[in-house]
């Protein structure tokens, strides 16, 4: 029997190769992994997370002893498992003929598993956002559904949050809704997110407008009532409460539970929000003065709207009756005590013998001993957390970070990604950067190229400007270009050269600039880039001229080169040269005059010679257009270098007429604000906006200012950073949308 499979040698260790495999099965594969096991070294079975294949393994050997090996492993696993496939192969066809529908494969899956496999702790992996937008955004919805249903029949709690994931993305309520009347107790102890609850109150809300069932929605107060105290702490509740408010109409909302119980009255209490609920509790608090829950739940309402002082007052005035009242309201008050960075009082108030401490309060301890510069008396307190099944968000972060700098890319990234989804507002720059390079040394797996170049992109979007501080600033850049340029993306591949080449121009690095300019010349020879794509990056290195003396003469160099191949290339096809030649031959004058005259020269006589051979050229017959009267558009030019700014506003001005331009620099030049900015360009037609990861943080809030509706104009992206290709490319944008009559 032959299998599909690929060896990669760049995976593994300095002995191992890493083996994908495309199996119908976990049966067929496992069988296959014990024929590999007879004749080499390997490792445990994994899932693939590339897209073509469903299985893993590292394998001791190199490439050439596993390909020559390999007939007599297809063949070993034909011999041992001939009949075992075949009673397989017709067990699964037999299935698939009686299958009527998807609910009830789902139904039986899941009731098998709720009833065979015991509950799952909170020890949950967190789910690997970017793979399941990949599979989603090229139509693997099915294949993933599928996976993940026969991971999670196999015992895979793991699986549980990336079917919510993949359910809440693609909109299937229904199955989402069934999900959690099934594996309801499972839900409950994965590590709570707003996202989570989002996704689960959605889709009850969404199935009872839909199918119109009342109770639906009841389960979704229900829901939301669970998970609110634990949402408030950590501050993602909001979004809950507003998708219970928008759910119910005015005439269902529920009159205050004045006569019922102390535990009614709290429940729907925690519905509203906590400046409105602070009034109401301290009302019960008067009436009921040793209640716990009531003085933990106006703890929690203090906390919420940033009065820690009061909630610390309230916590240590609680009179706990049980260990496990008196451990809940210490985990409390270490919690706000190490959101207000009061690390000292934390450790004052814990012991030091990590084997005395539980582990929870453990972990908090190592988080404490972490934030003060302590990290290797904080590690085995973070560790005995973790192992005891412990997620709490303040020992995530430090433990991650310990992980990933002490080289254990696989458990960081395992923590990283349930950061990822219940706080990824907790993410800095440097931990952006531990994932990324964490997803190149194999941490998440084995991911495609698709998906390990992303976790470089949400680093870069996430610095901004603010790369320059990060110590491995060059490596992300550099391996970011590297996986563009391996993917074949040319329009993601000229951002990534884009910001590289200017990486290496800001930081004075011109040995290693004239190899990337030698590496660009192959790339336009060989096709992948256009010489004007060529020339656009290479007008983005013009403003470090001043600062770099031998760029000058290498852009000269450079330029001169292109203009003559485009010379060369329009005589030889019979055309015309292409729009951007007369902005190379602009670009060449501001850095050499004497070599345009020269230029010209070879122009003439290489047109001379052609005619003389018979070659019919075209003298370029196109009437160039007059230039626009911009002088009654108003324009925002937002982000790049200062000299491209200059040379950009001097031309439009110039020859445009243009008026009335509004310029507003990138945060590596000056202060920004989304309200100074928004003052600024409200009002503008036109808002350009210069890409470049040196402005992301700029063009992030024009974005969003956008999506708001707060901005009359329109936005373009400029994916170039020279001066003539901004004016070009607004001019484009200026016709297209119909700005000039």
């Amino acid at each position: 029997m032959k299998f599909q499979y690929e060896i990669v040698s760049k995976l593994g260790g300095s002995e191992q190769v890493g083996l994908r495999l495309k199996c119908v099965s976990q049966l067929q594969a496992e069988e296959l992994h014990r024929a590999l096991r007879e004749r080499f070294k390997v490792t445990k079975l994994m899932p693939s997370l590339h897209g073509e294949y469903t299985h893993f393994t590292y394998v001791t050997a190199t490439e050439e002893e596993l390909q020559q090996g390999w007939a007599s492993i297809e063949t070993s696993y034909a011999v041992n498992n001939a009949k075992v496939v075949a009673d397989y192969s017709k067990q699964e066809a037999k299935a698939i003929q009686t299958f009527k529908s998807w609910q009830a494969q789902f139904r039986s899956i899941i009731k098998q598993l709720s009833e065979d496999i015991p509950s799952p702790t909170s020890t949950v992996q967190g789910i690997n956002p970017n793979r399941i937008e990949q599979q989603i955004r090229i139509g693997q919805v099915t294949e993933a559904e599928e996976q993940l249903l026969q991971q999670l029949a196999e015992g895979d709690g793991n699986t549980l949050r990336s079917l919510i994931t993949l359910y809440a993305r693609t909109d299937k309520t229904e199955q989402l809704v069934d999900l959690f009347s099934i594996k309801r107790d499972e839900i409950l102890a994965l590590p709570v997110s707003g996202r989570l609850v989002e996704q689960l109150v959605h889709a009850h809300i969404q199935r009872s407008q839909q199918e119109n069932l009342p109770e639906l929605l009841q389960s979704a107060q229900q829901i939301a009532q669970e998970f609110l105290p634990e949402l408030e702490r950590i501050r993602q509740a909001d979004g809950v409460r507003r998708l219970l408010h928008q759910a119910m109409n005015p005439q269902e909302t529920i009159e205050p539970v004045t006569d019922g119980t102390l535990g009614e009255q709290l429940a729907q209490l925690v519905e509203i929000a906590p400046v409105e609920r602070i009034p109401k509790l301290e009302v019960l608090q008067a009436k009921h003065p040793q209640s716990v829950p009531v003085l933990l739940n106006l703890a929690a309402s203090y906390r919420a709207v940033g009065d820690a002082n009061k909630a610390l007052d309230l916590y240590q005035s609680i009179p706990a009756k049980t260990t496990e009242e008196q451990e809940e309201i210490q985990v409390r008050q270490i919690e706000l005590l190490l959101s207000n960075n009061r690390f000292k009082e934390v450790i004052n108030l814990l012991s030091d013998s990590v084997t005395e401490l539980p582990p929870c309060l453990s972990g908090l301890r190592g988080a404490a001993l972490y934030w003060m510069g302590q990290k290797s008396q904080a590690r085995p307190f973070l560790e005995k957390a973790w192992q005891s099944g412990e997620r709490q968000v303040e020992m995530l972060l430090p433990l991650a970070r310990l992980w990933a700098t002490e080289g254990n890319p696989e458990n960081a990234a395992e923590v990283y990604l349930i950061l990822i989804d219940v706080a990824p507002e907790t993410l800095l720059l440097e931990d952006r950067a531990h994932i990324a390079t964490l997803a190149s040394l194999r941490g998440f797996g084995d991911i495609s190229s698709e998906q390990e170049v992303i976790y470089y992109e949400q680093c870069i979007e996430t610095a901004g400007s603010q790369l320059v501080s990060l110590l491995n600033a060059e490596d992300i850049l550099k391996v970011r270009l590297d996986l563009w340029k391996h993917l074949n993306q040319t329009d993601k591949l000229l951002i990534a050269y884009g910001d590289w080449l200017d990486w290496l121009a800001s930081q004075g690095q011109m040995d290693k600039l004239e190899v990337e300019l030698t590496e660009l010349r192959i790339l336009t020879g060989t096709q992948q880039i256009s010489r004007k794509q060529h020339f656009e990056l290479l007008e983005g290195l013009e403003p470090y001229i001043d600062t770099l003396p031998r760029l000058r003469q290498n852009l000269s160099n450079e330029y001169q080169g292109l203009a003559i191949n485009e010379i060369d290339n329009a005589i030889r096809q019979g055309r015309s040269e292409e729009a951007f030649f007369q902005d190379l031959k602009r670009a060449l004058y501001y850095l050499s005059s004497e070599v345009v005259s020269q230029l010209v020269e070879y122009q003439q006589q290489s047109l001379s010679e052609a005619a003389k051979l018979g070659i019919q050229t075209s003298p370029g017959d196109e009437i160039p257009d007059s230039p626009l009267d911009l002088s009654a558009l108003r324009l925002a030019l937002v982000g790049g270098h200062t000299a491209t700014r200059r040379e950009v506003v001097r031309e439009l001005t110039e020859t445009y007429n243009m008026k009335d331009i509004t310029e507003i620099a990138p945060s590596s030049e000056s202060h920004i604000s989304r309200n100074s900015i928004q003052s600024k360009i409200s009002n503008c037609d036109l808002v350009a906006v210069i890409t470049g990861y040196m402005g992301h943080d700029l063009s992030q809030i024009v974005s969003d200012l956008d999506k708001s509706g707060a901005l009359t104009g329109q936005v373009i992206l400029l994916p170039c950073r020279g001066k003539s290709g901004v004016v070009r490319t607004i001019l484009s944008g200026i016709r297209a949308l119909d700005f000039i009559s």
